[in-house]
């Protein structure tokens, strides 16, 4: 039963097999009489057989990783060259079509117009 860390001092449950503060493997077993043994142990306090050093596993890390995860941020570009122009385009088209709606009126409603000298109608009787 283990009730301190053997390597940070930090009190430890007898149960846990990590210890809390530092994250190290507190306990193992003995190779001889498999009895729960603190890790940096160098002899078994049951059976007495001398233990090896346990060596702490390399945390696993991988050459080149398989996927990669970016952070989803809106994508802003630094000029808004395509957006601006597509409002240009739609305030120009505005603009002609109101300026073509405008001179069709003007054109439609414009006052008949006096013909300084009229043709006289020919006759129906006489040919010349």
């Amino acid at each position: 039963m283990i009730l301190a860390c053997p390597f940070c001092k930090a009190k430890a449950d007898p149960a846990a097999v990590q210890c809390a503060s530092c994250g190290k493997t507190m306990s193992r077993a003995c190779p001889a009489c498999a009895e729960t043994i603190a890790s940096n142990a160098a002899t078994c306090k049951y059976c007495g057989e001398a233990v090896p050093a346990m060596k702490e596993p390399q945390p696993l890390t991988k050459s080149h990783p398989g996927i990669v995860f970016l952070e989803d941020k809106p994508r802003r570009s630094c000029c808004g060259a395509g957006r601006g122009m597509f409002w240009i385009l739609v305030l120009a088209l505005a603009g002609f079509c109101a300026y073509s709606a405008v001179r069709t009126r003007m054109i439609c409603h414009r006052a008949p117009t006096q013909q300084t000298q009229a043709a006289p109608a020919p006759d129906k009787g006489e040919y010349h």
